[in-house]
């Protein structure tokens, strides 16, 4: 009974340290509502913005859909890793390094994020250009994995 308790209070203070983080700090950078990066040859700064404005704004799942490769039926990873507070500000940090390695249309650069009581990711993303780029599914799944999150990914 004590550790069912205390796994629900854990739960309620994690939501409530999320929603705090949500709603006082803020967006990390102040991104439209529309972003999306339709740049031919982006820069290490254009991919860290999508991840940013992925992880670390409440942007609409409209807008998140249109900055991963799975669109609509992916948002549910970006809206989690937001709702948690997990790579953002206060609770954790993300940032994406070069050097960028093209093929195609294809873009891979370099991802660090951490958050207190999870595994931190150092891991290489991809980005697919499609009309603009977007986080590529494959490594959206692998960052699910990474980090523990119950979250299905069929990629």
């Amino acid at each position: 009974m004590t550790n069912t308790f205390r796994a629900t209070l854990l739960a309620v203070l994690a939501a409530l340290t999320a929603l705090v983080g949500a709603t006082a700090a803020g967006p990390a950078l102040a991104l439209p509502a529309d972003f999306t990066v339709t740049a031919q040859n982006p820069t290490v700064a254009d991919f860290n913005n999508i991840v940013t404005f992925l992880v670390a704004t409440p942007a609409s799942d409209a807008a998140k859909a249109r900055n991963v490769e799975g669109g609509e039926s992916a948002v549910v990873v970006p809206r989690t890793v937001y709702n948690l507070g997990l790579f953002r500000a206060p609770r954790g940090s993300s940032t994406v390094t070069g050097p960028i390695v093209r093929k195609g249309n294809v873009a891979t650069v370099n991802l660090h994020a951490r958050s207190p009581g999870r595994p931190d990711v150092n891991m290489p993303i991809d980005f697919v250009y499609q009309g603009n780029w977007k986080l590529a599914s494959s490594s959206m799944c692998k960052g699910v994995k990474t980090v523990g999150l119950p979250i299905y990914c069929n990629a």
